[in-house]
């Protein structure tokens, strides 16, 4: 029952944060929340594999997003600090409780054996996100969260009438187990074409939350205006737990006899949002809307690594692992970015090394890290997908090659239009800006750095176990050790 006095004790955290509202105290209890995350998380790994309150399970797939989400909450945290030191109580009070709300909900996403209980979670990171999106209270904001919540209720939506075929797919063998596993044994043996239709439903639902086509854009949108620690929270943690409800779902539906029907639906997702994001990462004229479609970007290559079988599945994750520490420094630093430069707009920002050399080598970096650059940990995670692409179907190779090269060409342009120059007006940092904000940049991209030439084991194993495979590190499939 450790998981039910989690869930109890985050929720009396954030209602006392109402009765307390003071800038110290709500500060403490958020801070008492975060070591209460990393305690479940501890106890998790502990107990893993472990049942508990029937509908939730401490399995490799939610030991692998728990401790990523634990370290990025704890950064999203420590950034957030500053963010909300001069706001109202009253503002103070609703970020910090939509912010444990997320985290709980997530948890739920994160180890959830149930795909309904998964959705109802789901649903729940769409009311916490909506809170910390509109935190700002202007009109962008305002818009941006309508849309947010609309656009993701439908798909939340869709997904639940995918669902639903799955059910009638499935038939009475069932017997009311909505379970991962259960529906797992029943896909087996029945008619595709029911699957077929609540696969796509499925994907299209969820795809508001892993931020790939065809519901992308709310993603785009929520990052833009949100404050900079809450698009780093959103496009790591929230997009981690679209996946792993919709992998779930895929993974449930992998022997059936769609299964090939649904990798090619899943290349031609993850193309297309390749394609999107190649497009519009040129066209953007804000700094946090480029992270923003890089993430589309990461979450396209994810796809067509599923679509590969076991080792695809294993080069997802460790993916998603790197993308999340750099892609959230990343918006840690553009945080850091506008509130020297006044603005996220390119051409109101330029010559960032000038006035803040520290920050904008720390910038450049993470840019040279999420464009697969080496020593980026992403490079070992690409050059193994390429490598499996061209054993199966070279047009695919160059295809994501292609739209991999206009993608990079994007990032690093604009982000050295913004490093480079003269800034067009005068700036002060000192007192704006301390040191001791770059503290988790400097930590996250050390750990993805570290991710190109050395993986824990216990991570690799993580790994090995939810994709199926006996590599307990990428480096064996290199046939480097």
């Amino acid at each position: 029952m450790m998981l039910g006095l989690y869930f109890f004790c985050g929720l009396l955290l954030s209602g006392l944060i109402f009765f307390f509202p003071k800038k110290k105290i709500a500060s403490l209890l958020t801070f008492i929340f975060i070591m209460l995350q990393v305690i479940i998380t501890i106890y998790a790994f502990s107990n893993r594999d472990r049942v508990e309150m029937k509908y939730f399970t401490y399995d490799s797939l939610s030991l692998i997003f728990l401790m990523i989400m634990n370290l990025i909450s704890a950064a999203t945290f420590y950034h957030s600090l500053d963010y909300v030191k001069e706001d109202s109580n009253k503002k103070r009070s609703l970020f910090f409780f939509s912010f444990i709300l997320l985290n709980l909900s997530l948890t739920g996403v994160y180890t959830a054996n149930n795909i309904i209980v998964s959705w109802i979670f789901i649903e729940l990171t769409t009311l916490a996100a909506a809170g910390l999106i509109n935190h700002n209270r202007q009109i962008t904001s305002l818009e941006a969260t309508w849309k947010y919540v609309f656009i993701c209720s439908v798909g939340i939506a869709l997904a639940y009438i995918g669902i639903l075929f799955a059910s009638v797919s499935a038939g009475g063998s069932l017997g009311g187990d909505m379970s991962y596993s259960g529906l797992k044994a029943s896909f087996a043996m029945i008619d595709p074409v029911y699957l077929k239709v609540a696969f796509v439903l499925i994907l299209a639902g969820y795809s508001s939350k892993m931020e790939v086509f065809p519901l992308y854009t709310i993603g785009i949108d929520a990052n833009y205006v949100a404050p900079a620690p809450v698009s780093a929270f959103l496009s790591t943690a929230l997009v981690n737990g679209g996946f792993v409800a919709f992998f779930r779902v895929f993974s449930a539906m992998s022997d059936s006899s769609a299964s090939e029907w649904i990798n090619h639906v899943m290349i031609l997702t993850g193309i297309i949002s390749l394609l999107v994001a190649a497009i519009y990462v040129q066209k953007a004229s804000n700094l946090k809307r480029i992270f923003a479609y890089s993430t589309v970007e990461h979450m396209g290559i994810v796809l067509i690594a599923l679509s590969l079988g076991k080792i695809g599945i294993y080069i997802a994750l460790l993916q998603l692992t790197i993308h999340s520490f750099i892609k959230s420094g990343l918006f840690f630093q553009a945080g850091i970015l506008h509130r020297i430069l006044k603005s996220y707009k390119l051409s109101k920002i330029s010559g960032y090394l000038a006035i803040n050399s520290f920050g904008a080598i720390i910038l450049l970096l993470g840019v040279v890290l999420i464009s697969a650059i080496p020593p980026s940990g992403l490079f070992v995670s690409e050059f193994l997908l390429f490598r499996e692409m061209a054993s199966v179907n070279w047009w695919l190779f160059w295809i994501v090659a292609a739209l991999l090269t206009m993608v990079f060409y994007g990032i690093i342009n604009r982000n050295l239009r913004v490093t480079m120059g003269y800034a067009p007006h005068s700036h002060v940092i000192n007192g704006v800006v301390k040191r001791s904000e770059f503290i988790t940049q400097i930590v996250f991209f050390s750990l993805a750095v570290i991710a190109c030439f050395y993986l824990p084991d216990f991570l690799g194993s993580l790994f090995a176990s939810v994709s199926g495979t006996d590599f307990h590190s990428p480096f064996s499939l290199l046939n480097l050790q």
